[in-house]
């Protein structure tokens, strides 16, 4: 098989171009693509437990917890502690955090369109089933 045949090397090189666009329109707001992910949890549902964020990233829990250290050190997430179990911890959006929302928002969709340019509605639906069945195929293997 030619390398530019392999879906790995198609896949690998396809996702570090994405990665960097996201990369280059988040920096403005000092917020990695991973941070923004996080973050785009708690928008959705604040105070959450770390566990229920690395699932929903489909991260390992180590990930996850320097994401949220980086995040807390950029005063955009504090950790409150169960105050009966203190091994019990929720991750909140500070003040900060929750107003990056709109600006971050807009860069992501606007970075969305720019990747997707030139790919109709259902070409973008179509890639995205295709990747969750690549996805899958490779669990099975």
């Amino acid at each position: 098989m030619e390398l530019y045949d392999c879906i790995n090397f198609i896949m690998t090189r396809s996702q570090t171009a994405v990665n960097s666009y996201f990369k280059n329109m988040l920096l403005p707001f000092d917020v990695t693509p991973i941070q923004y992910s996080l973050l785009k949890c708690l928008w959705q549902a604040d105070m959450q437990m770390p566990s229920q964020l690395a699932q929903t990233l489909l991260a390992d829990a180590s990930t996850v917890t320097g994401v949220i250290e980086r995040l807390e050190k950029k005063e955009l997430v504090v950790r409150l502690f169960n105050r009966e179990d203190r091994r019990s911890i929720c991750v909140c959006l500070t003040e900060k955090g929750r107003a990056l929302q709109p600006a971050i928002e807009a860069a992501i969709q606007q970075a969305n369109a720019a990747v997707t340019r030139g790919l109709s509605a259902q070409e973008v639906a179509l890639f995205k089933k295709q990747c969750v069945q690549l996805m899958e195929n490779s669990k099975q293997q």
